[in-house]
């Protein structure tokens, strides 16, 4: 019957003919009792917008857009006390030079759960947002012990998210593509601490982001080469995924992974660890991919490279190139099937001296 099922616990989206849809309708009640939300589509009687696990998804003129749930933006604003007012900032987070050892100080316990939740809030809506998705994954590595420095990075992104609590993902009509594009990047030994390095990457299917990703490395790369070189693994990784998914609701494609450094496109390229023997071989089966032709690896400049703002904090001039080569926008307002925030969500705040500071 042609219909694709995607599954997510008891929740099924399926897409299909209108007659399939209709018999579809038809046997699962005759089985189960259900509660069916909608049929989005382009006919008069179709519904243009839905609510799937309180994302909305839109059809339009010119294509479908997606949206995260804005109520947890919000409600991330609010509880930190900036919904009065505050100055916003274009970027979630910052470059810091230098360590400030009153950053180091412990939060108290109630202050640390506090944290805790808003972090835990954060990274949920992060996996639909890729602009916050690095400032997020740096704020959930000091979960167990969140510090004076961890709330004034919580509370950057408060303020980033005051003028920008509605992100909107735009999936236009586009010719029929026949590969997966993988943008990776890393920054080596970013993190001041551990010395480790992060991963960032982007995964379109033509114009269309599919997925988006900045994760730390397990390892502790000892050149810029090999922690690209655990960049492109990551990604080639997430793009099989992504190729089996595809292939089960019919759709063949190819992989193509985008890197800014010939150093690890050169490991990728080669076969086995040559001078480089500290690679843990666990890491070398891209080699056997890139051997074998799935996958294509293509060198990309610095400057072009749009996974850039997923391994660092990054200019907002950066940040705003990334959304518009993902087609993502800030939108205003809200749509008119999202809710608004619940009424018990009660404002919380901490005794700071201004927006950056800690009391």
């Amino acid at each position: 019957r042609q219909l694709r099922v995607v599954v997510h616990g008891d929740d099924f989206t399926i897409l299909g003919d209108e007659l399939e849809l209709d018999w579809f309708r038809r046997a699962i009640s005759e089985r189960y009792e259900v509660k069916f939300r909608g049929r989005i589509g382009p006919s008069e009687s179709d519904d243009k917008s839905i609510r799937i696990l309180n994302r909305v998804t839109t059809w339009n003129d010119d294509g479908i857009s997606y949206e995260a749930d804005q109520r947890h933006a919000e409600i991330i604003v609010k509880q930190l006390g900036l919904s009065n007012g505050a100055k916003e900032v274009n970027t979630p987070g910052q470059k810091l030079d230098e360590a400030d050892p009153e950053d180091e100080v412990e939060l108290t316990a109630g202050d640390a759960t506090l944290y805790r939740g808003l972090v835990a809030r954060a990274n949920y809506m992060g996996q639909d947002r890729s602009d916050v998705q690095y400032a997020v994954k740096e704020l959930s590595r000091t979960m167990s012990k969140p510090t004076v420095g961890s709330w004034k990075a919580l509370k950057r992104l408060g303020r980033y998210l005051i003028d920008t609590t509605r992100v909107i993902v735009k999936f236009t009509y586009q010719e029929a593509v026949n590969e997966i594009v993988v943008w990776t990047d890393s920054d080596y030994a970013g993190c001041r601490k551990t010395r480790k390095s992060t991963s960032g990457g982007v995964t379109m299917l033509g114009s269309h982001m599919i997925k988006s990703w900045a994760t730390t490395q397990g390892v502790i790369a000892l050149s810029s080469g090999e922690a690209e070189y655990y960049g492109i693994v990551k990604g080639t990784s997430v793009a099989l995924g992504l190729r089996n998914m595809l292939d089960d609701l019919g759709m063949k494609v190819r992989i193509r992974v985008k890197t800014d450094a010939s150093a690890a496109k050169g490991i990728a390229s080669r076969r086995g660890a040559g001078k480089v023997r500290h690679i843990e071989v666990s890491q070398l089966w891209v080699q056997d991919k890139v051997a074998a032709g799935e996958v294509v690896l293509q060198k990309v400049g610095t400057h072009d490279n749009i996974a850039d703002a997923l391994t660092k904090n990054v200019g907002a001039d950066i940040l705003y190139k990334h959304m518009q080569s993902t087609c993502q926008q800030i939108g205003t307002g809200r749509h008119e099937i999202m809710p608004e925030i619940a009424k018990q969500e009660k404002e919380v705040t901490r005794d700071d001296d201004d927006d950056e500071g800690y009391d």
